[in-house]
């Protein structure tokens, strides 16, 4: 926790010498929210056929899909990203001669993207409830942060699978091309995976981001019990159970192959 807490505060003090990018990011964030804001009201009842089982429109959706995208953003990118600054800046080396496991270096730099992305989803929820007045199920709130950290640990198998892959080929990484471009559009974050194709609803299933923004919507705008998601828990749970020891293993063997040809800090 000691080494996990340094890179944590590393981070913030790299975030606060560049004040100007996050209060810009900051500002984004709340222009996207009134985009979808504004979108919803456009389309009106022209979705409500589709959304019939959702309560409050298009809005309220799509806001719960945001907050939990963003780890499918953070999860697929942090530890890819970090692996990449880090051979690029030439300090991958230095921090493989540490001490310290191989896994921790890789968690512990992308820890602090993780909470701030979990932070991120936080205030798009309660923005999009009191700026945009979406009318949430906060009383479930604990609940669904509960399935934001799950979510975090599924994804962290994904971004683990596709840092390795930085590790030995440097550039051309399936595993963001693959589970990103399916994540955004049959995960059900803008959309319900219900209006997909047969075949497609199929692909739907297997992706862990689908289960999660399904148990958060069930928990946040239907207010209904935690025993209602649990078979969206397990799915969960069984793709992280699976995904995550493998991913342990792939990224051990591409440090071991990586120094072995000598290829470590190449970029």
């Amino acid at each position: 926790m000691r080494k996990l807490w340094a890179f944590l505060v590393k981070d913030i003090l790299t975030t606060l010498s560049y004040r100007f990018y996050a209060i810009l990011q900051l500002g984004w964030f709340l222009v996207l929210l009134f985009l979808f804001f504004k979108m919803s009201q456009f389309f009106g009842d022209k979705v409500s056929g589709v959304l019939s089982e959702y309560e409050g429109g298009y809005f309220p959706f799509v806001l719960v899909g945001l907050a939990a995208s963003s780890f499918v953003t953070v999860g697929l990118h942090a530890f890819a990203e970090e692996i990449r600054n880090a051979q690029v800046m030439g300090t991958l080396e230095a921090l493989l001669a540490t001490p310290t496991s191989v896994h921790l270096i890789l968690l512990g730099s992308a820890f602090p993207s993780f909470i701030k992305s979990f932070l991120l989803a936080i205030l798009q929820i309660l923005a999009g409830t009191f700026l945009f007045g979406a009318s949430l199920h906060l009383d479930t709130a604990p609940q669904g942060l509960a399935i934001l950290i799950l979510t975090f640990v599924a994804f962290s198998g994904v971004g683990m699978l596709s840092a390795g892959f930085v590790m030995i080929f440097k550039k051309g990484n399936p595993i963001n091309m693959i589970f990103g471009t399916s994540s955004y559009v049959l995960g059900g974050i803008f959309f319900p995976p219900e209006v997909l194709p047969a075949g497609l609803r199929g692909v739907s299933e297997i992706l862990p981001i689908t289960h999660s923004i399904r148990a958060m919507r069930d928990l946040l705008i239907q207010g209904r019990a935690v025993e209602s998601v649990l078979p969206h828990i397990r799915n969960l749970a069984i793709f992280t159970g699976i995904v995550f020891p493998l991913s342990l293993l792939f990224f051990a063997y591409a440090v071991r192959r990586a120094k072995r040809d000598g290829s470590l800090v190449q970029y």
